[in-house]
């Protein structure tokens, strides 16, 4: 049975975007961690210090897949490295603060008040007060909880490797197939991309663009070219306005033809000389028959 294709893009995605909800968490807590009684060292500086450097890892993780204008940044041996960097540098925050917790546990147990009031745990937290303790131990959590899925995308980002090595396409090329022809447009030169842009040109300033203009010039002449050759060439005259069947019709003088070998049409008068003429001259006894009397 063939296993159903996983998008590692959007999955990736998805679990980065749970991170970044899991450490606005963890960097409250650490805030909170800050206001409580007690004493705090490096290890609380470290932690809070690495929800602010995460930001920019997990902004190009998920905005290179989803922006194609960011597109172009996007490489799989980059994508491998942060996620693997990230892993490392979560797994010392986390190491960090478990170690603040339990040291200060471990202190706290070994006091010889303590002993005697039986106090264990975070309630001999020798840093500080039972909530300080409460609070870091979360924070200890959700540290572990990130670096768990730094390890997922990681994995992930290790097969996109080994897939791009052997077939040579992008991670996220696969859930958009468009993405080749959207990266060429957004980032070539080519003349189309003029065209495209002389639609905003004409918007931004009224005007039409210049290729448009240009090319729309040429066709508009052409045509008018050839209807003005059309009409020289044409031996048909209009016809009148008021079509009248019995009335005479004004020939005038008759136009000399062409000389031959011109390739043009002789010019002769096709005019309609009226009902009872099949010529374009009038009969010589026109007008005085008795329909004229």
């Amino acid at each position: 049975m063939r296993l159903p294709h996983i998008n590692t893009s959007r999955t990736k995605n998805i679990i980065h975007a749970f991170q970044a909800f899991i450490i606005f968490l963890a960097w409250a807590m650490t805030i909170a961690v800050f206001t409580r009684d007690g004493k705090t060292d490096g290890r609380t500086a470290w932690y809070f210090a690495l929800c602010w450097f995460s930001i920019p890892g997990l902004i190009y993780l998920t905005a290179v897949p989803i922006w194609p204008r960011a597109r172009r940044f996007g490489n799989p041996y980059a994508f491998a490295t942060v996620d693997g960097l990230y892993t490392f540098l979560w797994f010392t925050a986390w190491v960090a603060i478990a170690t603040y917790v339990g040291s200060g546990k471990a202190a706290g147990s070994n006091d010889e008040d303590n002993k005697k009031d039986g106090k264990t745990g975070c309630d001999a937290f020798a840093y500080g007060s039972p909530a300080k303790c409460t609070l870091s131990t979360g924070t200890a959590v959700l540290g572990a909880f990130v670096f768990l899925l730094f390890i997922i995308t990681s994995f992930m980002s290790i097969k996109d490797v080994m897939d791009y090595r052997r077939t040579g396409m992008m991670p996220y090329d696969g859930s958009d197939p468009t993405f080749a022809a959207q990266s060429k447009a957004a980032f070539s030169s080519s003349p189309h991309e003029l065209d495209e842009e002389d639609g905003d040109t004409e918007f931004r300033t009224g005007r039409p663009g210049g290729s448009h203009l240009g090319t729309h010039d040429d066709g508009d002449e052409y045509a008018l070219l050839q209807q003005h050759e059309i009409e020289d060439t044409s031996p048909h005259r209009p016809p009148p306005s008021a079509y009248d069947p019995t009335a005479p019709t004004d020939t005038g003088p008759r136009r000399s033809p062409a000389p031959m070998g011109s390739g043009i049409m002789h010019d002769y008068d096709t005019s309609y000389g009226g009902p009872y003429g099949h010529t374009s001259q009038p009969s010589a006894d026109y007008g005085s028959g008795q329909y004229n009397r």
